[in-house]
C-alpha cells in the first residue's frame, strides 16, 4: 500500500498481484471475444483480392459494394424480414404461452402442477437433432412444410422450457399476499396475472424475451429442414448462399454478416442490464 498527498487529502493506493492479473485477464478475454467482431467489419470493407493478400490490415480503400452486393444481389432484405417475421413470431408465442404455464404450475394449487412442471424441465434435455425427423414427418401429414409455421412451432417447442424455467423460478419467490389482496378486491385470476403479476415480472420476461430472440435469430437447422421456398429463407441460411461456381465472395459474405449482427447487438446492448436481473431474480427467495 502506498500513500501519495494530494493539498490537503492523502490517498491510498493498493497494489494487489492477484487485482492487476484479474484486470489483465478480463482484458485479454474481451479482446479474444470482439476481435473476430472487429475483423469481420473491417473486412467488410476490401476487396476480395485485397482480402486474400491482406488479411490482416486495414483496408486501402473503404469498399461500400459489398454491403450493396448483399442486399441486391443476395436480398438479404428480404431474408430479415423473414427472420423478423419468424422471432417476432416465436417471442410473442413463446413468452405468451410459457408465462402462463410457469404461473399455473408455480402459483395454481392443482393436482398434476409438479408433474406438468417436471415435463417442461426435462424439455431441456431433449436435443434437437433428435426430434428433426418426428417433427418433419409430423408437418407434412399436417400440411405446414414450407411455412413459416412450421419453424415457429419448432423454436417455440424447445424455447418453453427455458421460457418456463426461468419464470417459475421467479414466480416462485413472489409473497402470496400480492395475490390474496388482489383477489379481495375482486380480482378474478387473470386480473391477477394480467394487472398484477405481469407487471412486476418485468425483468425475468426481458431476459426469456431476449434469449428465445437470440436462439431463433441465429438458428439455422429448422429452416433448412422445413423451408424449401429461397424467398421464405431467413437470413442465417441465406448466409450459406454466398457460394456461386467461381467461389465464395467472402467480403459481401462478410458484409451480410455484419447487417446480421446489428439487430443482435443493439437488442444486447439496450437491455443486457434487464437480461442480469431476469437471471438472478428468484435466486434468492424472500
Amino acid at each position: 500500500m502506498k500513500t501519495i498527498q494530494i493539498g490537503e487529502r492523502k490517498i491510498k493506493l493498493r497494489f494487489s498481484l492477484f487485482g492487476i492479473f484479474k484486470y489483465f485477464a478480463l482484458i485479454v478475454f474481451a479482446v479474444i471475444c470482439l476481435y473476430p467482431v472487429i475483423w469481420i467489419f473491417i473486412s467488410s470493407f476490401k476487396t476480395n483480392s485485397e482480402l486474400f493478400r491482406n488479411v490482416w490490415g486495414i483496408p486501402q480503400y473503404v469498399v461500400f459494394t459489398n454491403y450493396i452486393q448483399a442486399v441486391v444481389e443476395k436480398r438479404i432484405d428480404i431474408a430479415i424480414a423473414n427472420s423478423f417475421i419468424i422471432t417476432g413470431a416465436t417471442m410473442f408465442v413463446s413468452i405468451v404461452t410459457g408465462a402462463m404455464a410457469a404461473y399455473a404450475t408455480t402459483r395454481m394449487l392443482w393436482r398434476f402442477s409438479k408433474v406438468i412442471n417436471s415435463l417442461f424441465i426435462v424439455g431441456l434435455m431433449v436435443p434437437t437433432y433428435a426430434a428433426l425427423i418426428p417433427l418433419f414427418s409430423m408437418f407434412i401429414r399436417m400440411d405446414l412444410n414450407n411455412t413459416y409455421t412450421a419453424v415457429v412451432l419448432a423454436n417455440i417447442a424447445f424455447g418453453l422450457p427455458m421460457t418456463v424455467f426461468i419464470l417459475t423460478g421467479f414466480f416462485a419467490s413472489l409473497p402470496r399476499e400480492l395475490e390474496e389482496a388482489a383477489v379481495i378486491d375482486g380480482c378474478g385470476i387473470f386480473r391477477v396475472f394480467f394487472r398484477i403479476i405481469l407487471p412486476i415480472s418485468v425483468s425475468p420476461i426481458v431476459t426469456v424475451l431476449v434469449i428465445n430472440f437470440l436462439n431463433s435469430w441465429n438458428d439455422l437447422l429448422f429452416p433448412l429442414i422445413f423451408l424449401s421456398s429461397r424467398d421464405m429463407m431467413p437470413l442465417p441460411v441465406i448466409l450459406t448462399m454466398f457460394r456461386d461456381e467461381l467461389g465464395t465472395n467472402y467480403v459481401s459474405l462478410m458484409a451480410a454478416v455484419v447487417i446480421a449482427l446489428v439487430p443482435t447487438v443493439i437488442v444486447y446492448t439496450l437491455l443486457h442490464g434487464r437480461i442480469i436481473e431476469g437471471m438472478t431474480a428468484g435466486a434468492v427467495k424472500g
